[in-house]
């Protein structure tokens, strides 16, 4: 019997992982939805990429901020999209891959890749599906961990040396970025960086404890850069495609 290919063994440790259900809205979450929020239009076509359990897909469909009918999740977990359905039935929901999207160009205004560009083997080729999926100056944004943020830094390297692989709930492709790779990984793919949101400065264990005003005062200072989980926001450049300088 043939052994599992990499991708089915990634799609069953997320079904695993979705299992449980994930109650609490996360940070890059709060950070990105009011600046999404104050971008969507009635006629607004969406897509999140990764969508997990699809808790902003919800809060926007739960808030009559966009229609169930223009919004589109994909995630390589059954069982997770089978838990938005619940919620979402009339919405555009499936279980798929990135790198084999059908969609046609230019169908979505807003896209989201909130914790799932670490995650992509090959992450130029997504991106680059992306593009071709966004509207002309689409919004784009992107959420990840951020290696400039020393104590997650520390973390991560603890983990490796001393092999414990649950202290980060490390996940079957998980990448190491900072916010200068994604940036250029992403403007090479057609977009160009707009702005970006600082979320969870202080060590990873205590991000809970961080109230709005302190991040808010961080990002005031433009020390987004440091975040944890900064989310870059991105246009589709005009003609799509990919771009160099």
């Amino acid at each position: 019997m043939a052994a599992p290919s990499p991708r089915a063994n990634e799609a069953a440790w997320y079904d695993a992982h979705y299992r449980t259900v994930q109650k609490d809205l996360a940070p890059w979450y709060r950070a990105m939805l009011p600046d999404l929020c104050r971008r969507l239009q009635p006629a607004s076509r969406l897509i999140e990429l990764g969508c997990g359990q699809g808790p902003a897909l919800r809060y926007l469909v739960n808030n009559r901020l966009i229609a169930q009918e223009n919004v589109f999740g994909i995630d390589q977990s059954q069982t997770a999209i089978d838990y938005v359905k619940q919620f979402l039935p009339r919405a555009n929901l499936s279980a798929g891959d990135i790198y084999r999207m059908t969609f046609e160009k230019e169908t979505f205004d807003f896209c989201l890749l909130m914790e799932t560009i670490e995650h992509l083997e090959h992450p130029e080729p997504a991106l680059k599906a992306i593009a071709d999926i966004m509207a002309p100056g689409g919004v784009l944004y992107v959420s990840f961990p951020n290696f400039l943020h020393l104590p997650w830094l520390g973390v991560r390297l603890l983990s490796d040396l001393l092999n414990k692989p649950n202290w980060i709930v490390r996940q079957p492709i998980d990448k190491i970025y900072t916010v200068v790779g994604v940036r250029k990984r992403v403007r090479e793919a057609g977009f160009r960086f707009e702005k970006a949101i600082g979320s969870t400065y202080g060590p990873p264990i205590l991000y809970r404890w961080e109230t709005e005003w302190m991040t808010r005062g961080l990002n005031a200072l433009g020390l987004w850069w440091l975040s944890f989980h900064p989310v870059l926001v991105f246009r589709r450049n005009d003609g799509g495609g990919s771009v160099s300088r």
